[in-house]
Parts: structure tokens; C-alpha cells; sequence
């Protein structure tokens, strides 16, 4: 009887083993996004296939997928609920969707966590994203030049990511050419930072100031995204007896009224600001489309409609620029591809609510800590935004004159002191010697 008892234990044993020892046992089996590579500030989406490996079954109720230490991401985690019940040796597929890439570059991820537990297979396996960006700016050789007469200009591009350019060089007013020199010119297997030039002997024609615009198309080294940028400018024709007169400037956009680079004198001064950090670029009267790029702490000087007013960055991130527009100070907030419709606030306007210009935040240069900004005069009635409350710390600007001074006061003490002690060292020391 005993022994029957005892194989009945056996058995019953042998019978719940399996059924202690059964447990889940998940862990990322592959991963992979979509698309492989973006265009900087795009969204995008990855999908992980998560395994069973355990011998019972069981589920995830949350994957968290985290960027890597460069913080190139929106948000520094993206959790996706699951749930499903997943059988031993079978799999669950997770996508994270809404994923924006804030950085251009080649960038990964530094785990999933399967609710507590953490798997680094998308960093074991190397798995990144080619974020792509491209920069391009153009400057001239000379700013006048007369009818049939040459000069350079230069585009210099600055790659985000790694990117093929292609570089398109296109005559908007003028009547100058390039005659049959490449266009466009290609610059191929650019990676993140990088920066080079390609350069267009220009004849300048006969019809009035030559006006052109470059064009940066990047595409992504698989192919699969592209990234547009472009920057314009003019060049003077000085003996052309039609066509605009006033002087080029690198970063006009071009056409009638192309941004100058001479003084901001005109019209009347009524409203007008000294502007915030250091004045680098100068405009008589805004164009209808103007493209500027700015450091922190540096200005545009332009006028409008007679009036002199600045554009001023306060602060810089790599994903926004804090700004301030003035004759009447306004302060803006922009993000990337961000535009402001802002009432240019004078005297003689102060009731109206209507934005006179727009304002775009079109791109922000890692490498040279510049904002590209365009800025277009509005025809359309646009309800003005309201100059919002941003927190910045403004430049301490220093009186150099009051500097001097004080220098010099303190140089003027110091020889005093010195010549005072001279004459005692030497009434001591010819006493001493009579004595």
C-alpha cells in the first residue's frame, strides 16, 4: 500500500514539474525602420519582432524603444503597448510610429525594454538611420561688375547625414550666363559636417543687375530621401542703362528691389532700433523675397516702406532660433520650418493688426552656428502673431570708452603711488647717508 502511495507522488510530481518550471521568455528576434533613411525633421516608424522563447505563453504589455546618447529623436523614448498573447516559439510583431529625427547625421538606438526587462539588440546588431540634411550657401567675387564682364560665384554646401548633392545654378533676371560650363555640378558621397564649394565663372549681361539663385538637392546615399535647399543673390551691373540699380548683396533673393548692401540711412528714421549684437548685413528696402543667415547675437538692418527696422537672433539651438523684430520690440520663438507673420509696429501703424512680413526659419547650420532665415513682404491680409514671452539672456555690451577710462585712471594712480614712494625711499636713504 505504501508503495502505491509513493509511485502516486511520483506521478503527480512528475505531472506539475512542467508546469512550475513553464514561464515566458521574450526577446527582440529582428528590427528594422521605415524608410531606412529621412529627411531631417520627418517622421518615420520602426517595427521589432519580438520571439517567445519560453515554453509557456505569455505577453508584453509594453515595448519602449530609446534613441542613443546623441539625443537625436523627438522624444528620448517611444513606448508601444502590446498585449497579445504569444505562444512558445512564436513571435509578435511591435511598431513604433511617430518617431521624428531632430539631428541630421547616422544615428541608432540603445535598447527596447519588453516591460522591465531590457534587450540591446538594436545596439548589438548596429542598427541606424541616416537623417539628411543639406546647407548651401553662395557668395559672389565682386558685388558691381559692367556688361560682358566675368566674376565667380561660389556655392559652399554643408552636408547633414551622408548625402549625394547635386548643385543647379539658375538666372532669374539680368540676362548674365554661365554659358556651357556643367550645370549642374555634383558632389558626391558627402558625409555628416562635411563642407565643400563649386564655383561658375558668371558674364554679366547687358539688361540691368544679374539676379541667380543656387539650388542644393540631396539624396541620401541609399537613395531613398532628398532634402532641397537654396540661397540667391545679385551682383550690380554698373554701366547697364536699364534693369535695377542698387548693389548686390550675398543673400538677396533676387528680382526688383534685391537686397543691397549699402547704408540703412534711407527714408525716414522714425521707429528705428540700433538692433541687438553686431549688424552683418544691411538692406536699403526689403524685396518681396529675401533670404538672410545669422549667428546668435548678430542683426539684419533693412527698411521698409522708408522705415529702418532689425532682425535680431538672441538665441540659437540647433532646432530653434529665438528672435527679435524691431523698430516696436517684438520676441518670436521659431523651430525649424516655423514661419511668424509679424507686424512691423511703427508710430504711424501701432493700431493696425495685419502682418506686413512673414518670417521663416528655413534651416540651422551645426557646423558654422548660422540660421538661415527668408523673409517675403505680404500682400494678403494675415492676422499679425503676438510677440510672445522667451526667456533669453541678452549680450552684455561693453562701453569701451568707459573702459579706457577707468584704465587710464588706474595707470594714473599707479604712478602716483610709485612716485610718491620713490621720493620717501630717497629722503630715507640720504639721511642714512649724512648720518
Amino acid at each position: 500500500m505504501v508503495n502505491k502511495i509513493n509511485i502516486l507522488y511520483v506521478l503527480l510530481f512528475l505531472l506539475f514539474v512542467p508546469l512550475i518550471h513553464s514561464a515566458a521568455d521574450f526577446a527582440i528576434n529582428s528590427f528594422s525602420c521605415t524608410p531606412s533613411e529621412v529627411s531631417i525633421n520627418n517622421v518615420f516608424s520602426c517595427t521589432t519582432q519580438i520571439k517567445n522563447n519560453g515554453d509557456a505563453d505569455g505577453s508584453v504589455s509594453t515595448a519602449t524603444l530609446y534613441s542613443d546618447s546623441n539625443d537625436w529623436l523627438e522624444d528620448s523614448n517611444y513606448a508601444q503597448a502590446s498585449g497579445t498573447s504569444v505562444d512558445p516559439g512564436q513571435t509578435i510583431e511591435v511598431t513604433f510610429t511617430g518617431l521624428r529625427a531632430i539631428k541630421s547625421g547616422e544615428y541608432g538606438f540603445s535598447k527596447i525594454m519588453l516591460d522591465d526587462v531590457t534587450d540591446t539588440y538594436v545596439a548589438d546588431n548596429n542598427v541606424n538611420e541616416n537623417v539628411i540634411n543639406v546647407i548651401v550657401s553662395a557668395s559672389n567675387s565682386a558685388s558691381s561688375k559692367a556688361q560682358n564682364t566675368a566674376f565667380d560665384v561660389t556655392a559652399e554646401v554643408t552636408a547633414g547625414g551622408n548625402i549625394d548633392v547635386e548643385l543647379t545654378f539658375t538666372v532669374n533676371s539680368g540676362g548674365c550666363t554661365i554659358g556651357s560650363q556643367t550645370n549642374p555640378k555634383t558632389i558626391s558621397a558627402m558625409s555628416d559636417g562635411n563642407i565643400q564649394s563649386r564655383s561658375w565663372s558668371v558674364t554679366m549681361g547687358t539688361s540691368g543687375d544679374c539676379s541667380y539663385t543656387i539650388t542644393a538637392s540631396a539624396t541620401g546615399t541609399a537613395g531613398v530621401a532628398t532634402n532641397d535647399d537654396t540661397d540667391s543673390s545679385s551682383v550690380t551691373c554698373s554701366d547697364c542703362s536699364s534693369g535695377s540699380s542698387g548693389s548686390g548683396s550675398s543673400g538677396s533673393s533676387g528680382g526688383s528691389g534685391g537686397g543691397g548692401s549699402g547704408s540703412s540711412s534711407s527714408g525716414s528714421s522714425s521707429g528705428s532700433s540700433s538692433g541687438i549684437g553686431t549688424t552683418v548685413e544691411t538692406v536699403e528696402e526689403l524685396p518681396s523675397n529675401y533670404i538672410t543667415q545669422l549667428k546668435q547675437n548678430e542683426n539684419l538692418e533693412f527698411g521698409f516702406n522708408g522705415i529702418v527696422h532689425h532682425l535680431s537672433v538672441v538665441e540659437l539651438t540647433e532646432t530653434s532660433a529665438t528672435i527679435v523684430v524691431e523698430s516696436e520690440k517684438q520676441t518670436f520663438l521659431l523651430s525649424i520650418g516655423g514661419t511668424k507673420n509679424v507686424n512691423l509696429i511703427t508710430k504711424e501703424n501701432e493700431d493696425q493688426n495685419y502682418a506686413e512680413i512673414s518670417i521663416t526659419l528655413r534651416s540651422i547650420n551645426t557646423i558654422s552656428k548660422k540660421a538661415k532665415f527668408t523673409l517675403k513682404r505680404l500682400t494678403d491680409k494675415i492676422i499679425a502673431d503676438e510677440s510672445e514671452q522667451v526667456n533669453y539672456s541678452p549680450p552684455v555690451e561693453t562701453d569701451t570708452a568707459q573702459s579706457f577710462s577707468w584704465l587710464w585712471i588706474i595707470f594714473v594712480v599707479i604712478g602716483l603711488i610709485i612716485t610718491i614712494l620713490f621720493f620717501i625711499w630717497k629722503r630715507l636713504h640720504k639721511r642714512n647717508v649724512y648720518v
